[in-house]
């Protein structure tokens, strides 16, 4: 068990600082505090919440670029790991994990790779900076501060930036890649210890680790590997506390440990690609307008118009009769003249923008166990058949996530009564600084969790079902999805794969289980 977490002094804004501990695709309800005793003693020690959600759809990238700017893809562009944006590359592909990519997007769009500010950019417009160190792509690092790079960290690349290399050499040399890949996670460590927390310029620091999620990825929910790669990252929460109580930060430092989404079994590979190409063999040559794939959406080819929703109507309706097929979404001047078809919008607050897709599918889920007994498969739209376990899916086993608060500015052992999400990180770090919080954002102060009793929050949750906008034709499966809503603030909460409900997924436990570590 780790230490126990100190009671915190008061500090104010103008001296507090914010680390954020990321530990990609940790799913809440897979947190063992017998397994992670330092993340356990952090939620026993401050508040956590009980039913956290990522944006969807569940990609890595698209909630960074949530997390970091405070709004769900409708606004802040980044709405697949891989996007198609017609003229922005050589190919049109949008690659989020290539920082190149991004960069090419960024020029294309004039300096808009996202289209919201993002945590760097507002910070720097206060005199205050962003610290960033992480083990996963470099795109998933510079989404945190795409135009303010002097301080990152990252185990894959320098950006180019002659500095950084600089930077990367303090550090030495930069292990190889592994599974777990715990050496590389203790170099990122070493930045945050060794340059990012000496330095109180450095206000808001994000560390954030591949891990879990690789380690998923490779060997499945519930694999020895899996539980290794929690344990290291646990391992590096405690150093990085350790370090805090050396510096006699601690009490001017309120950490921020989360994910950001959760992970399913993959139960069936296949690619939107192949099923395009198998809907026009069952429906016959020419029968589908010229369209193009990438991640989980459909898009014209590009070079080509946009094809009506009569040309499209086809295509909808043998994707709506396919058994692995749970949503068929569109944006909603679409979806209004499809049957079986799901309005994009309400999923993302309400917003769209010209880098969403044509039409988008989310496959099926289901409870069933894999071989660890871990609930949660998926039938995978994915290119990768090596992979054991994914993400990206409406499955609420992708879309739950992790959120636990602990610090000067956060009550202690209390789970918040309201539904989180991603979108409500970047509000609720600018409120605790004392900086005002630009307009435009989806998501919300968390101010359930906060100790400020002049904060307490006003609204209550508001759950909602959506589903098609027309019914499916031929008895085809009418998904839904479940959304919570705290003011003006939504949370997609889950599809209910034919099921009518989506399960709750339960929070870490606030206090160790007694009992084997089943480790």
């Amino acid at each position: 068990m780790g230490a126990p977490v100190p009671h915190h002094r008061s500090s104010s804004p103008l001296d507090r600082r914010i680390l954020v501990i990321g530990a990609d695709g940790l799913r809440p309800d897979l947190i063992d505090p017998i397994l992670m005793p330092h993340v356990a003693a952090l939620a026993a020690g401050g508040a956590r919440s009980a039913d956290h959600h990522a944006v969807w759809p569940t990609h890595t990238r698209v909630n960074m670029s949530a997390l970091a700017t405070g709004t769900v893809p409708g606004r802040h562009g980044i709405v697949a790991n891989t996007m198609l944006v017609p003229g922005a590359t050589e190919d049109d592909i949008i690659d989020t994990a290539n920082f190149r990519h991004l960069d090419a997007l960024d020029r294309f769009s004039g300096g808009h790779v996202l289209l919201a500010d993002d945590l760097g950019s507002i910070l720097a417009a206060h005199g205050a900076r962003l610290a960033v160190a992480g083990t996963g792509s470099g795109g998933s690092n510079l989404l945190w501060t795409p135009h303010h790079r002097s301080r990152i960290v990252n185990t894959n690349t320098a950006f180019a930036i002659a500095d950084l290399y600089d930077l990367r050499e303090k550090l030495g040399e930069i292990p190889d890649p592994a599974t777990p890949d715990t050496a590389r996670i203790s170099y990122a460590v070493r930045a945050v210890i060794d340059l990012y927390l000496p330095d109180p310029d450095n206000r808001v620091i994000v560390l954030w680790f591949a891990e879990p999620d690789s380690s998923l990825h490779k060997h499945g929910l519930g694999s020895p590997e899996s539980r290794a790669a929690m344990q290291a990252v646990d391992a590096a929460a405690g150093r990085i506390l350790d370090a805090l109580d050396r510096m006699d930060i601690r009490d001017q430092m309120d950490v921020l440990f989360l994910s950001d989404h959760g992970h399913s079994t993959i139960r069936a590979h296949r690619t939107l690609r192949d099923a395009l190409i198998e809907a026009e063999r069952d429906l016959g040559r020419g029968s589908l307008p010229p369209l193009a794939t990438a991640s989980d959406y459909v898009y014209p080819e590009p070079g080509t118009p946009p094809p009506s929703a009569a040309r499209l109507r086809p295509l909808v309706e043998w994707l709506t009769a396919q058994p692995w097929s749970d949503l068929v979404l569109a944006p909603e001047a679409l979806a209004r003249q499809l049957p079986g078809v799901l309005p994009l919008e309400p999923l993302w607050n309400g917003h769209i923008n010209d880098r969403a897709p044509l039409l988008a599918v989310s496959p099926q889920w289901t409870h069933d166990r894999n071989i660890h007994d871990v609930p949660g498969t998926v039938a995978a739209l994915t290119t990768q058949s090596a992979l054991k376990s994914s993400h990206g899916s409406a499955s609420p086993y992708d879309l739950h996530a992790t959120l636990i608060a602990n610090g000067p500015s956060f009550r202690e052992g209390i789970t918040g009564p309201l539904p989180t999400g991603a979108t409500d990180l970047l509000p609720t770090i600018l409120t605790i600084l004392g900086l005002p919080v630009p307009p435009g954002r989806d998501g919300r102060v968390l101010a359930e969790l906060l100790r400020d009793p002049a904060r307490a929050p006003q609204d209550e949750a508001v759950d909602e079902t959506l589903g098609p906008v027309h019914a499916p034709v031929n008895g085809s499966h009418a998904g839904a999805v479940h959304l919570h809503r705290v003011g003006t603030t939504t949370y997609v909460h889950g599809a209910d794969g034919g099921s009518g409900t989506a399960p709750f997924i339960a929070a870490p436990p606030a206090t160790p289980r007694t009992g084997d570590a089943r480790s």
